[in-house]
């Protein structure tokens, strides 16, 4: 590429039919050789290698095309995350409920048994 003529991104979304915007972004995905110039402001690229890239036909390569490709794009880091958080969230609601009801049971329970020796108590002193 150190030899080739560089174009800017709009001759090459004229030269290819896609926007400049996309053509830039195939460059800072490194699917595309390109370069910056003019102190890091503009994307450039060659003709050779936008007409490369048309020839491999790589317009749909981001689109899963087998059932493996589906799955990994489902079963993706970003996903596995947020599946994560449902279940721990989930486990935690689950918990303090289990928590809840425990208070409930033995707050009912020790507040029985209290009532129960006030009966004795009664009872005993009637006698």
């Amino acid at each position: 590429m150190t030899k080739d003529k560089f174009i800017s991104l709009k001759e090459a979304a004229e030269l290819s039919g896609y926007s400049s915007d996309y053509i830039g972004q195939l460059i800072r995905q490194g699917k595309l050789p390109g370069k910056q110039v003019f102190l890091n402001v503009a994307w450039m690229t060659t003709k050779e290698a936008v007409e490369e890239y048309m020839r491999k036909g790589s317009k749909n390569a981001d689109a899963p095309t087998k059932f493996s490709d589906l799955r990994e794009m489902i079963m993706s880091s970003r996903m596995f995350a947020a599946a994560f958080r449902v279940v721990v969230w989930f486990a935690i609601g689950v918990f303090a409920l289990f928590i809840l009801l425990l208070f409930y049971v033995l707050s009912v329970t020790i507040d029985h048994k209290i009532n129960q020796g006030y009966l004795d108590k009664i009872e005993h002193a009637a006698q």
